[in-house]
């Protein structure tokens, strides 16, 4: 899609990871979540979730934040299956997360393998609201938690830690904060994948903000 698309007129799926820490060349990847929104809805009934099986041992520490049991992934499908689900679910639209440096590193290489290139920037909610409280408020809060985004949003918090909870989370945040920097003039994918940019932008200029 162009970078001119209104983002109420694009298709995009909002992608959550469990990984097993956040090392792309050491951990791994043990869950995933896709949820479309298209033309500014949320299509609940058309989201992806699945386990996907380790190749090494999940690290207790992991498994203290997302609750995924080495048991629960005895079953789960391996990461080159679970991956062309993924792949599936989100071809041909524009990719939106939380913090979604963590989902860039993980998926660039499965992604790109079949077929999809992951952009350098994606639609970020988290880039997104620091650039709404700047523009509010002259103020960078900093990287913010996707729960307490939603609660300062007014907006439901659907099972953290949980792929498909965090990914419904998001693309209720998404679409809230996209409402918020239009009324700006950010109305376009650009102007919003540019959201981290201007974030930089004004971290330069005001580093103690």
């Amino acid at each position: 899609m162009s970078r001119w698309t209104a983002w109420r007129e694009a298709r995009l799926a909002v992608v959550d990871l469990e990984t097993t820490g956040l090392d792309p060349g050491a951990d791994q990847v043990i869950s995933f979540a896709a949820v479309p929104i298209d033309r500014g809805r949320i299509v609940a009934g058309r989201a992806v979730y699945g386990l996907v099986r380790p190749e090494r041992d999940v690290p207790a520490s992991s498994i203290e934040i997302h609750g995924i049991r080495p048991q629960d992934l005895l079953d789960a499908p391996t990461a080159d299956t679970a991956f062309g689900v993924l792949a599936d679910a989100v071809r041909g639209r524009e990719l939106v997360a939380h913090a979604a440096w963590v989902e860039r590193a993980f998926l660039t290489d499965p992604l790109r393998k079949r077929g999809i290139r992951v952009p350098r920037t994606m639609l970020d909610t988290s880039a997104m609201w620091r650039l709404l409280c700047i523009e509010r408020q002259h103020r960078d809060p900093g990287l913010v938690r996707l729960g307490a985004i939603a609660e300062d949003l007014g907006l439901p918090v659907h099972h953290p830690h949980h792929a498909l909870g965090d990914a419904l989370t998001t693309a209720q945040v998404f679409l809230a904060l996209a409402t918020h920097l239009e009324a700006r003039g950010r109305h376009t994918l650009g102007r919003l994948r540019a959201a981290d940019r201007a974030v930089h932008g004004f971290r330069w200029f005001n580093p103690a903000g």
